[in-house]
This record gives C-alpha cells, structure tokens and sequence, in this order.
C-alpha cells in the first residue's frame, strides 16, 4: 500500500512538472502501472470537478484499491482447528503405541468433507505438512514437573576389571526437574540389559515416572515407518508393566534430552576418570552406585 504522500509526488510531477510517467515511476520508486492508475484517477477527477481548480479534491482523497473478488477462503480459523484437534489425537496415539491407528492426511480430508466443509486435498496436505515440519524444528523445553519425566540413555565406559581392559555398556538415568541420576554397568546394552536398569532404577526411586525419555537407540525403536517409529516389544512390555508413556526425541534432536546426555558424561568423568581398575564387575558397579550415591547428595 503506497501513501497519500507518494500519491501526491506522483500527480505534482506530472501536472505541475510535466515529467512522463516512465520518470516518475523510476523517480519514486512505484511501478508504472500504479503511476498510470492515479493519473488516469486524478485526470477523470478533473473533468467532473466543474470548479475548475488547479488542485482537485483528489490530491487529498487517499490511495484506494480495488477489492477483490477471490474464492472464500477454504482453511479458515474453524478448519484449522479441526485439523489441529485431529492431529492432536494422532499424538497421542502415537505416544501409547497406536501407530497402525492414525488418521492419514486422506482421512482427515473425509472427515472435514463429512462435517460439511469445502477444503481441498491439497489444501488440507499443506497445511498438515507445514504443521508437521513446525514441530520438527521448533523445539522448546517445558519446565519440568517434579517426577513427571525421566531421561534414559547408555554410554560406553572403558575399565580394568580383573587385568583385563573391558568396554561396558553404562545405563543412565536422570530426573530434569531435580537432576537425580541412577546408573549401573553392564556387559552389553541388550534388552534383557535395557529392562533390567528401569527394574533397578524404580526400586530405587520408590515410585514410577509418567513419562520416560528416549532417543532412538535400537532397544527401544525396532524400525522406522516413514516419518513413524515403531516401539520394540520388549519397551512395550515394560512400560505396560509399570503403566509409563514412552516418549521419542526426533532424530537428530539431542537437545529434546539434554540432562541424561550431559549425566552420561558427567557420571563417567566423576567416576573413572578418577579410577578406572577393579578385582571384579561388582567392585566397579560398588564404585559407581557409591560415587552417583554422592552426586546425589550434593545437589
């Protein structure tokens, strides 16, 4: 939208100056179209203005524009909250492991059509892809609740057990909101492994989780499905067990589990940087529980 001020540039160069139009549109910085628009306005103005005056009503009349005559437009604030809502439930089902039961793009086209809307499939696809990549990329961490969510992940860690060098897978848990942290050593990050530290980990916090974080490690994540990511049957299991939701950072996201990533190796540093030679796997494991046991307490 130009201004008055402009518009007025425009009709004294041409009047009062007798430039062309080509100048002042190069001059003001308009397009020629626009230039010819007002003069042609100012010009039909002059000739029914039977006063005769060297300035018109026009020099002060604002810039108007024509309005225009388009479709109504499909995604309206109404539609878009319907599509919100369903995608919201298509979250949720994902988060209890439904993934085989969400609604498609082609499924939530039907039901905006079934409630009587008139949006397009192509309309409703870009908007749900625009809405999908948002979430990609924006991240921002809540403030965390206390006990509603734990983080977990494993590390490696390079001990003497007995003479001999060993790598170790180490299992680590953290609480965001009061950085407590649970860790225990093991030969191999297995899934009998996987399902013996959340064991540990809740017998030692005394109550269970709503949420546990995970990224996607191959004891929790079986395959990718598209965009999708299936659960393993083992998670399942243990979060059916102790009635927890499982929730998935996206790939390449470590800042969506920043507190278990940093206690992985802080843990690591504090413990074995210090001593890393033990008689046997529990002497270390001793160590460690001994040594996290402290962290804890100095919060």
């Amino acid at each position: 939208m130009i201004s008055l001020e402009k518009k007025q540039q425009v009709l004294i160069a041409f009047h009062q100056e007798g430039k062309s139009q080509r100048s002042i549109a190069k001059e003001v910085g308009l397009s020629r179209n626009t230039v010819k628009r007002y003069i042609e306005e100012d010009l039909e103005s002059r000739k029914k203005d039977i006063r005769n005056l060297p300035v018109t009503d026009n020099y002060i009349a604002p810039p108007s524009y024509k309005k225009r005559n388009g479709q109504k437009r499909a995604l309206t604030n109404t539609v878009v909250k319907q599509i919100r809502k369903m995608l919201k439930e298509n979250e949720h089902k994902r988060q209890n492991q439904m993934h085989k039961q969400q609604l498609k793009i082609v499924d939530i086209h039907e039901k905006l059509l079934d409630k009587g809307f008139n949006i397009s499939y192509t309309t409703v696809r870009n908007f749900v892809n625009r809405e999908e990549a948002r979430k990609k990329e924006v991240f921002i961490r809540q403030k965390a609740i206390a006990g509603r969510e734990i983080e977990f992940d494993c590390g490696e860690v390079k001990l003497c057990i007995d003479q001999s060098w060993r790598t170790l897978s180490m299992a680590v848990f953290t609480l965001p909101y009061s950085n407590w942290r649970f860790a225990y050593l093991y030969e191999s990050e297995t899934m009998v492994c996987v399902q013996d530290a959340h064991t540990k980990c809740i017998a030692s916090l005394q109550f269970v989780p709503e949420v546990f974080t995970y990224d996607n490690m191959r004891t929790v994540v079986k395959n990718f499905i598209g965009t999708e990511r299936e659960v393993t049957e083992g998670m399942k299991n243990v979060s059916l067990h102790y009635h927890f939701k499982i929730r998935l950072c996206q790939p390449r996201k470590g800042n969506e589990k920043g507190h278990v990533e940093r206690s992985v190796e802080y843990i690591r540093r504090k413990a074995f940087a210090h001593q890393d030679s033990f008689l046997d796997l529990e002497a270390a494991q001793a160590y460690l529980t001994e040594t996290v046991n402290k962290l804890n307490a100095h919060k």
